[in-house]
């Protein structure tokens, strides 16, 4: 029979030996009134890590003291594995989603169960979570490149800047919610060079539109002839249009509501959109009611948008909703069925298929895409361009067009230097 030594009146505290073939090791037995810090368990049992009886008391004592203050501030008090705070983060992350909370998306959820429990988990999971270090983090390249799950058995730098970023965040979710008493992790991904911004060539956004406008593209479907696919398509159409012609961030285009929009002209009759967007920096700053101008076609597909509309939605709705009204995510799963079938679409009047998927170094194009070419067609194909005004309607500073648009060249400027 186990010998028990109890340290305390209560009984909260006990010391009892276990046999090992390298000899005696004590152990402590700590009762916690608080089961929900230690997975509903009435005991926390844990090694004292020593064959001597008084310096177990001892530590046992001053262990108790810890599970004490633990307690007092709802600190867990045995901490979980990476596997286990991942697996909580997810559920959580889950809940709120269904719960239809900003911030909570279908797409972000997938983002973190791609980047996160697939690699992460292998990675690391059976570790301790408030081990963790900037080494380990540091050291999850190596690995990371070595288990890679793509075709093509690499993995960019952009992939793994993301999967850092997005475990940063659930180690620091952790902390918040006190599932571990570890530190937040201050390591940072390099990019190393950083390339060019990817925009669609002036051949792919004709080919684009061109694929938009025919019947193809909106009789989809088991039916061919779904009014919620219709409308989706129709949506997806003007928000290309839309973003590709005033510069706008995703992430910005997704808060505009009716009211945030105007419809003006100017003195010789041309049309434009006045948009104000509001968003928080990357320091945290939150920046309101910012002004942008988008171009007569931005305008144009904003008003069409408006017209074909049959949701009786008003003035604080969401321009890119759903029926209901519910803030739309970022269209990125459909944005890639439409690069897709625009590759394949192939116009009779010249029969030339146009690769609408990748840019000319390989990278697949997404909807930041189009923040991009806005950028980029300013600067190359509008006369008399200014990098300072396309910088300053685009939220951006001159010196970030300059590092990372290549079309940012002074021979695009030669009628406003010369």
């Amino acid at each position: 029979m186990t010998k028990l030594s109890h340290l305390d009146e209560d009984k909260r505290i006990t010391i009892y030996p276990r046999e090992y073939k390298q000899g005696t090791i004590w152990y402590g037995r700590f009762l916690v009134e608080k089961r929900e810090l230690i997975n509903g368990q009435r005991y926390l049992r844990e090694s004292l890590k020593t064959q001597d009886e008084e310096i177990a008391k001892h530590r046992a004592i001053k262990r108790y003291a810890e599970i004490t203050v633990f307690q007092n501030n709802d600190f867990i008090i045995k901490n979980i594995s990476v596997g286990e705070g991942i697996k909580k983060f997810m559920a959580d992350f889950e809940s709120k989603m269904k719960e239809g909370l900003n911030g909570y998306s279908p797409s972000m959820f997938r983002l973190y169960r791609k980047h996160v429990v697939n690699y992460w988990s292998r990675y690391i999971g059976h570790r301790n979570l408030s081990t963790l270090t900037n080494n380990d983090f540091r050291n999850y390249e190596g690995w990371r490149r070595k288990n890679v799950i793509h075709k093509n058995n690499t993995v960019s730098n952009a992939t793994l800047k993301q999967d850092i970023t997005l475990m940063k965040s659930i180690v620091r979710w952790c902390l918040e919610n006190n599932l571990h008493t570890g530190t937040p992790i201050s390591y940072v991904f390099k990019m190393g060079v950083k390339n060019r911004r990817s925009a669609f060539t002036l051949q792919q956004y004709r080919r684009i539109i061109l694929y938009m406008r025919t019947k193809e593209f909106l009789t989809v479907g088991k039916m061919g002839n779904d009014s919620r696919i219709i409308r989706h398509r129709k949506m997806l159409k003007e928000y290309f249009l839309f973003l590709c012609n005033s510069g706008l961030r995703v992430g910005e285009c997704r808060q505009l509501r009716w009211r945030d929009v105007s419809f003006e002209k100017t003195d010789t009759g041309k049309t434009y959109v006045r948009i104000r967007v509001s968003r928080k920096t990357k320091t945290g700053q939150y920046l309101k009611n910012m002004e942008r101008i988008g171009r007569s076609t931005a305008s144009r597909s904003l008003e069409r948008l408006k017209e074909e509309r049959d949701d009786n939605l008003g003035e604080n709705d969401f321009i890119f909703c759903s029926p209901e009204g519910k803030q739309i995510g970022q269209f990125r799963e459909s944005f890639a069925v439409l690069l897709k079938e625009a590759s394949e679409y192939i116009p009779k009047s010249d029969g030339v298929r146009v690769d609408c998927e990748y840019d000319t170094d390989g990278q697949k194009l997404t909807p930041y895409c189009c923040r991009h070419t806005y950028i980029t067609f300013q600067l190359r194909y509008r006369k008399h361009s200014d990098i300072y005004v396309i910088a300053s309607n685009t939220g951006t500073s001159v010196s970030m067009i300059e590092q990372y648009y290549s079309d940012a060249r002074s021979e695009d400027f030669i009628d406003k230097l010369i």
